[in-house]
């Protein structure tokens, strides 16, 4: 298993190389740790030698650093941990190493100082969740237990149970599989009778019973690969219901899927993944669908070069 740490020494980054040193990894696994240093561009153009001289000096110090958290993940004939820091804009960093290296997972803390981890209600977590071509865990806490897994049941949905069949890590943990029937309850104008009452009412069985089925088949199906799964469908707000779930199952950690267009604001903003993201107090694991990931490499692309 290949696995890409950003850090950028906060606490709450810590908590990322926390859970990833008590993680069951295989034998011949790599983990590789980044940093980014952003450039200052004042410095660099009014005094171009002092800025080359603050670099290197700042890239010993922080390759220093990454080193001592380093010998913390190796692990004797098991494991092998290497850092890397590099020059640019935070998210770029981190996308770039991720194609280079191609980890099965990278892991950010939720929030820090600002950088590469800074606040997940900031830029840089955000756009590496929203541009990351494998799951992204945002890390709360250093343990890693239980899994509640989102499914709606839809395409995208596929993709989170993927991820946790495809990480040995997550694999091995028990999965509550939850689904849940977010339909408003539906406001009555005047003049408009009890139409959209009634008309709510009779849909409701038919949801009820598809997002059970969802449920327990997506349970059904990760039991089939060796994996302890249970199942329940709820109904309100999908992403409060995915938390409160989580509470009383004891997860430690949520998994969802991505869905929607490209972009930050229109993948995260405005989805149950955004509200399970920026509210949960455990971590989450983002899952991408390919077609997502495909949409959100070629907006960026199309986007003009970040200048400063």
């Amino acid at each position: 298993m290949r696995i890409l740490i950003a850090t950028d020494f906060s606490q709450h980054a810590s908590n990322g190389v926390a859970l990833v040193r008590a993680m069951p990894l295989s034998q011949g696994s790599l983990i590789r740790v980044i940093n980014a240093i952003e450039p200052i561009t004042t410095v660099g153009v009014f005094a171009p030698s002092a800025f080359v001289e603050i670099s290197d000096t700042t890239e010993r110090e922080v390759l220093a650093e990454l080193r001592k958290i380093t010998d913390t993940l190796t692990r004797t004939d098991m494991v092998t941990a290497d850092a890397v820091v590099r020059f640019g804009r935070a998210a770029d960093v981190v996308i770039d190493e991720a194609a280079n290296f191609a980890p099965d997972l990278i892991v950010v803390g939720s929030r820090g100082r600002g950088g590469l981890a800074s606040a997940v209600l900031g830029s840089v977590s955000a756009e590496i969740v929203d541009r990351a071509s494998c799951p992204v865990l945002v890390a709360r806490a250093a343990t890693l237990t239980r899994l509640v897994l989102g499914d709606d049941g839809s395409t995208s949905a596929s993709a989170a149970a993927l991820a946790i069949a495809g990480l040995a890590p997550f694999a091995r943990l028990p999965v509550r599989v939850v689904s849940v029937v977010d339909v408003p309850f539906p406001m009555v104008v005047e003049g408009a009778g009890a139409a959209p009452y009634y008309a709510y009412e009779a849909a409701m069985p038919a949801l009820r019973a598809a997002h059970a089925q969802y449920a327990s088949e997506r349970a059904a199906s990760l039991g089939r690969l060796g994996i302890t799964a249970t199942s329940e469908h709820r109904e309100g707000d999908a992403a409060a219901e995915l938390i409160d779930a989580a509470r009383e199952f004891g997860a430690d950690c949520i998994v969802v899927a991505t869905r929607g267009q490209t972009g930050l604001q229109r993948v995260l903003l405005g989805s149950v993944a955004r509200g399970v993201l920026f509210h949960a107090p455990c971590s989450v694991l983002i899952a991408h669908s390919p077609r997502l990931v495909e949409a959100a490499r070629s907006a960026h692309d199309a986007e003009p070069a970040h200048v400063g």
